[in-house]
């Protein structure tokens, strides 16, 4: 059997003679993307319905939904697929549903046709309630009033 069988990579003499690989990466390959370009935690001093990733090199994969459970006082929220999202459906600017196959949510608001546009890209990051005990004056321009799961016994109407 040679070197460039399957088993010779997995040697040591198949990755270079028994060297121990190097920190940095082959010439001609970029390193990999840092943690640095993930997400940052949402701000919790100014209300923002959704977050665009801006300045980031590859595509954003998951989509944070966030709500205030007002009976616990604690911050709920589902990471969904952008992969996943088989449609998106709106009217108006006041109603947007999202079904991501086995799960379905429903997003109510104001502004949310600006919202539809940006999740057809898949460049928002997260979408987030708005919550009178954290920020107790109303937002004027786009807010989300609602997000809930469709079929979630917990969350019926």
């Amino acid at each position: 059997m040679t070197d460039s069988s399957w088993r010779g990579m997995f040697e040591p003499q198949g990755r270079g003679g028994g060297r121990p690989p190097t920190g940095a990466p082959p010439p001609g390959r970029s390193p990999e993307p840092s943690f640095e370009e993930e997400a940052s935690p949402v701000d919790l001093s100014d209300y923002s319905p959704w977050t665009i990733q801006r300045g980031r090199s590859r595509p954003a994969m998951m989509l944070q939904l966030r709500r205030l459970e007002p009976k616990s006082g604690l911050w709920t929220g589902w990471g969904l697929s952008y992969p996943h999202l088989v449609a998106l459906e709106y009217t108006g600017d006041r109603l947007l549903s999202l079904d991501f196959g086995s799960r379905q949510f429903m997003i109510e608001g104001r502004g949310l046709d600006e919202l539809a546009r940006h999740i057809q890209q898949g460049v928002v990051l997260s979408v987030q309630e708005y919550a009178p005990s954290i920020w107790p004056g109303r937002p004027e321009g786009q807010f989300i009033t609602s997000i809930r799961q469709l079929g979630d016994p917990a969350r019926s109407p």
